[in-house]
């Protein structure tokens, strides 16, 4: 649903400001390059989504994202389990480095 009031919001202010989004040079499947946007755990390529499945099996997603580059997009993703937080980032859509861990405290 965010995704798709996104989607709205950015295709009013194209229309309000008389371009279009094809002739801005924005696909809204995509979102603008360099700008972060939340994305579904489906939307991963399949060596990273298959690395979560198997390494983080215990964990759901909390948050998943992706910043568009002109090359290779940068994934970031976060799960959690009860007993902490695991923060991953890819840059090559291949590898999963892991970014910060925190201890969950009741």
């Amino acid at each position: 649903m965010g995704a798709a009031l996104f989607l709205l919001i950015g295709l009013a202010q194209a229309s309000a400001s008389g371009v279009s989004p094809a002739a801005s040079g924005v696909n809204p499947a995509k979102g603008q390059p360099g700008i972060q946007h939340n994305i579904l755990s489906s939307q991963l390529p399949g060596a990273l989504l298959t690395d979560i499945k198997k390494e983080y099996k215990d964990y759901w997603i909390t948050e998943c994202s992706e910043i568009d580059k002109k090359k290779k997009a940068d994934y970031f993703i976060t799960l959690e389990n009860a007993d902490q937080i695991v923060q991953l980032r890819s840059s090559d859509s291949e590898n999963w480095v892991l970014t910060n861990t925190s201890v969950k405290v009741d």
